[in-house]
C-alpha cells in the first residue's frame, strides 16, 4: 500500500487515482480469500464410503481432487485480477498501465501453476 501511494505520488496522479493504487494490494488479498473459499467447495469426493458400497467404483486420487479446487481458484483469480486492475489501476495519462499490472499478475499465477504441476 505504501509503495502504491509513493508511486502514484511520484507520477503526479490525482487523489482518486492514488486511492486506487493504495487500495490495490488490499483488494488483491481480498480476492485471494474469496477465490480460496470458492475453491474449497470444489474439493470433494464422490458421496459414500467405498468400503461399504460395492457399486462405488474406483476411488479418486486425493491429489486430483485438490488440483480441481486449485484450478478453479486459478481461473477465478485471473478473471478477478483483470477486473481489479481495470477498475483500480486505470489511469488517463497511461491508458495501458492496468494491462501491465494484469500481465505481471498473470505471470505470477502461471508460475504458481507450473510449480504445482512440476512438483
Amino acid at each position: 500500500m505504501i509503495l502504491g501511494g509513493v508511486l502514484a505520488e511520484q507520477a503526479g496522479l490525482d487523489f482518486e487515482t492514488k486511492s486506487g493504487f493504495i487500495l490495490f494490494p488490499l483488494l488483491v488479498h481480498t480476492l485471494d480469500l474469496m477465490v480460496s473459499t470458492i475453491g474449497v467447495f470444489f474439493v470433494k469426493t464422490k458421496p459414500g464410503n467405498p468400503a461399504l458400497k460395492s457399486d462405488y467404483g474406483v476411488p479418486e486420487d486425493p491429489l486430483d481432487i485438490l488440483k480441481r479446487g486449485y484450478y478453479v481458484s486459478l481461473c477465478l483469480a485471473i478473471v478477478g485480477l483483470f477486473f481489479i486492475c481495470k477498475t483500480f489501476l486505470n489511469v488517463d495519462r497511461f491508458p495501458s498501465a492496468y494491462l501491465c499490472f494484469f500481465c505481471c499478475s498473470v505471470i505470477g499465477v502461471v508460475v504458481s501453476f507450473l510449480i504445482v504441476l512440476i512438483t
